[in-house]
């Protein structure tokens, strides 16, 4: 005695990807107009989690340096490379928070730092986390 099953095959569409949610939302991130802002933090976070944009949502839970570059030479590389862009989005995060220095937005955190160097890593994951956070808001605006 044979037993068959029945196999159904549901079509499920491809999930949108992270540039296509941006441009959905009118996200001036990935606007092609030259006037459009330009930032290679924003390039690097829309490449990074093009593929799996939901992934911007653990950013309300989490930071930049504990789920993408969890190495300071990766943060250090970063803030040698993309300074400017970098504290571009650190002055953001800063007047979001009420911070009018750096050492009050980083407060509770420069007590241990060693070195400039540790301080400089702390502004990446701070500016990431807030550039990523801004991308989740413009995709995600009901989380």
């Amino acid at each position: 005695m044979y037993y068959t099953e029945e196999v159904r095959h549901t079509y499920s569409p491809p999930m949108a990807t992270l540039t296509e949610l941006l441009t959905e939302a009118g996200s001036r991130w990935v606007d092609k107009d030259w006037t459009a802002p330009s930032s290679r933090c924003i390039d690097d976070i829309i490449e990074r989690f093009d593929d799996c944009p939901e992934g911007l949502q653990d950013f309300d839970r989490s930071d930049w340096v504990n789920l993408c570059e969890c190495y300071t030479y990766q943060l250090l590389d970063r803030w040698n490379k993309q300074k400017q862009d970098v504290m571009a989005f650190f002055n953001e995060y800063c007047e979001a928070i009420g911070a009018s220095s750096t050492l009050q937005a980083l407060e509770g955190e420069a007590d241990g730092f060693e070195d400039g160097d540790d301080m400089n890593a702390a502004i990446v994951n701070h500016a990431m986390t807030w550039a990523a956070r801004q991308l989740a808001d413009e995709v995600y605006p009901d989380r």
